[in-house]
């Protein structure tokens, strides 16, 4: 969309003294976020820590590619550094480039197809699992299994350690709330943090077992003297502290396991929802592998597959917004933003407007087949962010993804319980809020 001339960022209501919309905005910020974009592609909305919400793509590209030295990572993002420290993420300023450089042969399209090998040998353990599940017949909740997939891929590919079946995927998930409470809500501030209360204690133990799995791959690479081709290795040779090589290393878990495994099971609920785009899912994994695992060389040739999984991450974005601060006043989309202003890009109402996606609520993988995304703004889908700081594992994730929903599709469907739709759960990342419970069925 391009606008001539520069107009002020339309407002949202103005809500309550001090908290502003607050109490409408946390009972459901996902259907806020909607409702804001109906008034607009950016509006002003009046929190504690007030922000203008993004959804124009033309906006976003200036923010994360044309103009992106204007925007720092800023105020929201102060919540990231009890969980993350100062690293990749949360640099604002070039000291982000070093750790970026040293772990960038990790995710090479030769290491990507190497560690996407283990997503093979991942889903073969989900698929054991669901073997037993398919001859019991039970409803269980198989959010936890297809977890495991990414805890182990990206485990070996960081740390060179399996993660699937430790404490990880729970410390991760309790790292997602707590940086999403003490980030957007502020609650934490109130209460010092030498009151054992439940959030408190949770963040403790979360960091505590984070700290010792980096921990130990460190002290065992320096005691070996051989630091290994794994990122953990790459940041080690590059000369970084142990300070820095463990904030870099929980940056890169935390942004890469859990989002990869939520990604997972929401591609897996909306294939379970959808006959039609399930069955040619089946159909081109039946003709395409004929019945040996994906190759991650021929991923390519499975492109059905891969819409499957890009229209999940368009519905049920990973990370769903993010926030950055401007440095100088600027001109987004035609409308002016001052110096100061806190901007929060809302990947998820991007991914649902519908001036650039028609009959955005529904799931239909074909808006990403023959070349249906022709003509659509680059930026109106950007499930691993955009610009220079794009996700570096976006290679990674992908072929994890396409890898495990083929091999789970050319031998199990999942068929929902009732008639309620999973509810997404929102902290830093989207989540199915109560799992997802599914019974596991043998195709014929």
């Amino acid at each position: 969309m391009n606008r001539e001339g520069t107009c002020p960022v339309a407002h949202g209501p103005r809500g309550l003294p001090v908290i502003g919309d607050a109490i409408p905005y946390f009972k459901d910020p996902l259907a806020y976020t909607l409702r804001m974009q109906e008034r607009d592609s950016l509006v002003s909305v009046q929190l504690p820590i007030p922000f203008v919400q993004i959804t124009e793509p033309e906006a976003i590209e200036r923010v994360l590619r044309v103009n992106p030295d204007n925007y720092q990572r800023g105020t929201l993002y102060q919540g990231f550094f009890g969980m993350m420290g100062t690293g990749l993420l949360t640099l604002d300023t070039d000291g982000w480039r070093g750790p970026r450089r040293a772990v960038q042969p990790a995710f090479t399209p030769q290491r990507v197809t190497a560690n996407a090998r283990e997503a093979v040998a991942a889903t073969r353990a989900v698929l054991r699992r669901w073997s037993e599940h398919a001859a019991s017949g039970a409803v269980v909740d198989v959010a936890p299994e297809l977890m495991d997939v990414s805890g182990r891929v990206m485990g070996m590919a960081l740390v060179g350690r399996d993660l699937s079946g430790t404490d990880y995927s729970r410390a991760a998930a309790i790292a997602n709330k707590v940086i999403y409470t003490s980030t957007i809500k502020g609650f934490s501030s109130l209460i010092p943090s030498f009151v054992p209360t439940r959030y408190h204690r949770a963040r403790k133990w979360s960091n505590r077992v984070l700290d010792g799995i980096i921990r130990q791959v460190i002290e065992e690479r320096r005691a070996a003297g051989e630091p290994g081709s794994d990122a953990a290795g790459l940041l080690l040779a590059a000369g970084l502290s142990d300070t820095e090589v463990s904030d870099n290393l929980r940056t890169l878990l935390l942004a890469g396991s859990d989002t990869t495994g939520q990604a997972l099971a929401w591609t897996m609920y909306e294939l379970a929802r959808h006959p039609q785009a399930r069955r040619a899912v089946e159909r081109e994994v039946d003709e395409v592998l004929a019945g040996d695992p994906p190759d991650p060389e021929r991923l390519g040739e499975l492109p059905q597959t891969t819409a499957a999984v890009n229209e999940a991450l368009r519905l049920h974005p990973p990370v769903w917004q993010f926030p950055r601060d401007a440095v100088e006043p600027d001109t987004l989309a035609g409308r002016h933003v001052p110096a100061g202003t806190t901007v929060l890009l809302s990947v998820y109402g991007t991914h649902r407007s519908p001036e650039h996606w028609t009959d955005p609520e529904a799931y239909d993988p074909q808006r990403f087949l023959d070349g249906a995304q022709d003509g659509r703004h680059k930026h109106a889908f950007l499930p691993f962010g955009g610009g220079r700081r794009m996700c570096i594992g976006k290679g990674l994730a992908m072929a994890t993804l396409v890898t495990a929903v083929a091999m789970l599709s050319q031998r199990y469907r999942l068929r929902l319980p009732g008639t309620r739709q999973v509810r997404s759960g929102h902290y830093i990342t989207l989540f199915p809020s109560s799992g997802l419970p599914a019974v596991v069925q043998e195709r014929a």
